[in-house]
């Protein structure tokens, strides 16, 4: 309660809204589904092991915390949706030989870059020391994820630049069950909305393709636009931890995890599939 007071976090409102209640207050038979912030797999350990009937257990939200575990898994089941060419960069390990610039990078919890900025690298001097800053920030022998660079869509402007036309997906019980556009908080009226029903579709699609391999009941995934007006998956998530400024959405699915069927108030930046 006190990290959602300090970072404004509407969704502790919205969940009382339809009658959330606190976890510690949850009888130990109880069923449903925990919102709650990431403070580490032990963490969630105590929150959830005396109450067997809540979710995520912490091996169904572990395994989508990093990033590079999620791509291995995608590869392991041979799953295939258009991604950024991505590769992880070790410490103690020679550059790939197919490495080719520009590359955007980042680590595999976090897509924070310096101001915010989407950065590009173009060369070995500016991989090196991008890379530096990242481990700084992260750890000495933290991996880098270095990925092919997009030309973006560009949904607004904002306190960090260019705003990208980026959605998140929702997908509960292996269901896409509703899309926001990730940036509502900053740009409220984004351009590139609302989306056609031929982008819904194949968003849909791909959000319940990537979603397959992983068990949480609440899997964030969120797609970006080129300016080719090709959709590309950049990452996956628990939504137990994920975030939108988009509150019917929001209700709408923390409502499907605890089998109520409302009817979404849908608009031109968000709503049910």
């Amino acid at each position: 309660m006190p990290d959602a007071k300090r970072l404004n976090d509407k969704r502790i409102d919205w969940l009382r809204e339809i009658g959330a209640v606190e976890l510690h207050r949850a009888l130990p038979d109880a069923t449903g589904f925990l919102f709650s912030y990431q403070h580490g797999e032990s963490h969630l350990v105590q929150q959830v092991e005396d109450h067997p009937g809540i979710h995520d257990r912490p091996s169904e939200r572990q395994e989508l915390i990093r990033l590079d575990d999620i791509l291995r898994t995608l590869a392991e089941n041979e799953i295939d949706v258009p991604t950024p060419k991505t590769w992880v960069l070790e410490i103690d390990q020679e550059l790939p030989d197919d490495l080719k610039f520009p590359l955007f990078l980042r680590t595999p919890r976090s897509s924070w870059k310096r101001g915010g900025e989407q950065a590009k690298v173009r060369n070995l001097r500016e991989l090196a020391d991008e890379s530096e800053l990242l481990r700084r920030a992260f750890g000495w022998n933290t991996p880098i994820i270095a990925r092919q660079w997009l030309d973006i869509a560009v949904a607004g402007k904002w306190m960090f630049g260019n705003a990208p036309q980026e959605i998140r997906t929702w997908v509960v019980d292996g269901e896409p069950a509703a899309w926001s556009f990730h940036y509502l908080h900053a740009v409220p009226n984004p351009a590139g909305f609302p989306l056609s029903e031929d982008d819904l579709s194949q968003l849909k699609t791909m959000a319940a393709t990537v979603a397959k391999p992983f068990h949480s009941r609440l899997i964030v995934v969120d797609f970006i636009r080129d300016t080719r007006l090709q959709w590309h998956f950049i990452e996956a998530g628990p939504g137990a931890v994920a975030g939108t400024a988009h509150q019917w959405v929001f209700k709408y699915v923390a409502n499907r995890l605890v089998g109520k069927e409302t009817n979404p108030i849908a608009d031109e930046v968000g709503g049910a599939f």
